[in-house]
């Protein structure tokens, strides 16, 4: 069993599993087990990554700078609309991808988000890098907040019995 706590950091307290701290004792990155709300000067994002493969990828849901700023999240609920200066349009979220533990399932894979001084570099499902220069693209946040709801949804995959009821 996953070992469950609560943390305080500079977005709010949140219980969290799988947290590593600085030496300080201040967070470095958690895994939230419920959505968890951080403020940018590009929009608010939601943290959070209920799918299953979270386990499997090893990547912290949502990072924390030594200064306690948030660096980067994870998301299932939250998109992007980036208009560039030279009139195209990016539209950047989580999408349904082959389960890549190859179960014969389509599985939500999150995207991922660095927030750095002049730019955001966004990690999308395929794993493709995206930069985003604040000077190139007016970014927008959008809400998919479907995503969440159906990103921990089971899939009766063949590979886990975590969801079925017990005695079928």
């Amino acid at each position: 069993m996953e070992n469950i706590q609560k943390v305080d950091t500079s977005v709010g307290t949140f219980m969290a599993g799988k947290v590593e701290f600085y030496e300080d004792g201040s967070v470095k990155c958690a895994e939230p087990q419920e959505p968890v709300f951080v403020s940018h000067e590009t929009g608010l994002y939601i943290a959070y990554d209920n799918t299953p493969l979270k386990d499997e990828e090893h990547l912290p849901t949502i990072e924390f700078g030594p200064d306690g700023k948030v660096t980067a999240l994870r998301t299932l609920g939250t998109g992007l609309i980036c208009r560039g200066k030279d009139g195209a349009s990016l539209l950047i979220g989580a999408q349904w991808r082959p389960d890549p533990r190859d179960t014969g399932a389509n599985v939500l894979m999150p995207i991922r988000i660095c927030f750095f001084e002049n730019e955001l570099l966004v990690t999308n499902s395929d794993g493709e890098e995206i930069h985003l220069p604040f000077d190139q693209y007016e970014i927008q946040v959008d809400y998919l907040t479907d995503n969440i709801v159906m990103g921990g949804g089971c899939g009766d995959c063949s590979t886990c019995n975590g969801c079925r009821i017990q005695g079928e």
